[in-house]
This record gives C-alpha cells, structure tokens and sequence, in this order.
C-alpha cells in the first residue's frame, strides 16, 4: 500500500497529521500530494478505535486506516478477533482479516493465517488459505503451494488443480485455475482433453466461461477453426447465448502466453 518515492519522516516530536495523534519517534511517510501513507509506531497504539501493533500502519488517502495488526483482541463489525490478527479495510467497503489463530463462522472453523472478507455488516462472504501440500477439497485435487478461495460455507471458489480433473463433466487441465459458482457448478475453466460442446469440438487448453445454470457463455480458441462455415483464429472470443447458439465473437491481436499442453 505504500506509495512510490513518499516523503519520510521522523517525528521529533509529538504531534497530530490528518487528525491523528502520533508520539516522538513514530516513523511517517507522505504521498506525492503530501497526503500519509503509512507509518512505522515505535509502540503499541490506539488509532481511530483500532489497538494497532508497533510496526506498519497503513493509511487511505482521507486518513482512515487501511492496514494494521491488532495489538489486543478486539471487536471489529461485531467480530471478535484476537491479537496479531492483521485488518485491511477495503476500499469496496469489506473488511479483509488475516486470522493470528483459528476462529469458527458458522458450523466452519477457519485456520490461522487463513484470509477473511467480512461485508460491511461483519458477515463472512468468502475466505482464502495457503496450501502446503497437495490436498483435497471437496473432491478436488489442489496444488501444493497454491492458494484456495472458498465461500463462506467452506465450498471452493477457486483453486489451482494440482492434476487434470474432471468438474462438473469438463476436463480441467492441472496446473490451472478453477472457478465455481456458489451453486457448486463450473464458473471458468481450461480444458485438459479436447471436448465437443454445442456441436463446436474445442482442443485442450480452450479457455471456457460458464453461467450459473451450466450453460456455456464464452470460449477462448487456441487454434483457427471453421464453425458452421465461418473461420474464426486461434485467440479469438466465441460468445453464446443461454440456448447455445453463437452471438458473436472478438479477435485479439495480441499473444497470451498459455500453459504448455504436453
């Protein structure tokens, strides 16, 4: 969150910037507009409410925090949380939370170290881990290393696949990222095996997006093709309506690099 090229400071002596009070010693840097960016405490304290740790605080360009670690439990959008927990208050108005140890939502109890996103009434809508080993959730094979998102039931959002797999009837390619709805049906995928869908036979590494009813939405070629005498080539855009047909489509001219397909 820090800006490049800030103005820093240290304060020689107590004082307030933006409304806020700061101690002799506290560390503060300055954006292009003069504006604090973020400050280094040299010890525990209360900013805006919030018990925020010696070290880093970051802040928006208004003044109210952006980033901070706990340096007591405490209560935030009627959630308890515990000391070391560090809080980011999103632009978009949720609240992110990585937890400093293990706290249960609902029937889940989510890990330490998991990332959190409350909305503006404390309620969880969804949740991220690291993964150190290859595991399972809910079925789906998971890279180790790789980051998964869930929505606040536990249900995986998106993962990255530690093999090819199939989901929801689609052959995924490992080593890729997977969404999924809430309903639990594909939301985007990269086909690992080449398929036919809608009469169209698409080849692996075809990027597909799908609606929350499972119908296909759009796909992304990795090859020229003919379809229904019309050519179309590799990068381009196919979209389609809810009952299957080809709408329209968009050619890119420029290359994305993919994953390899062998």
């Amino acid at each position: 969150m820090a800006t490049l090229n800030a103005r820093a400071q240290t304060l020689g002596a107590a004082c307030q910037i933006q409304g806020i009070s700061f101690e002799a010693g506290t560390q503060v840097f300055y954006g292009l507009a003069d504006e604090l960016v973020l400050c280094v405490l040299p010890t525990d304290q209360v900013i805006s409410g919030v018990p925020c740790q010696k070290g880093l605080v970051h802040f928006h360009p208004n003044g109210t925090l952006a980033q901070s670690t706990l340096s007591r439990d405490h209560v935030e959008r009627g959630v308890s949380l515990a000391r070391g927990t560090m809080l980011s208050w999103n632009e978009d108005g949720t609240l992110g939370v990585q937890l400093a140890e293990p706290q249960i939502f609902g029937a889940h109890q989510i890990p330490t170290g998991a990332s959190l996103r409350l909305d503006e009434a404390g309620q969880l809508t969804s949740w991220s881990r690291r993964i150190a080993i290859e595991d399972q959730v809910h079925g789906i094979p998971c890279q180790a290393g790789s980051v998964i998102t869930c929505f606040a039931d536990g249900r995986p959002e998106r993962v990255t696949l530690a093999k090819n797999h199939v989901i929801d009837g689609i052959p995924c390619m490992g080593g890729t990222d997977v969404e999924l709805h809430a309903t639990g049906r594909i939301a985007v995928a990269m086909l690992g095996e080449s398929m036919d869908l809608l009469g169209v036979h698409f080849g692996a590494g075809t990027e597909l997006v799908f609606r929350p009813d499972g119908s296909l939405s759009v796909a992304q070629l990795v090859e020229d093709m003919d379809i229904a005498g019309r050519a179309f080539t590799d990068g381009t855009y196919l979209l389609f309506d809810e009952r299957g047909h080809l709408t329209d489509s968009a050619a890119i001219t420029w290359e994305v690099m993919r994953p390899a397909l062998t």
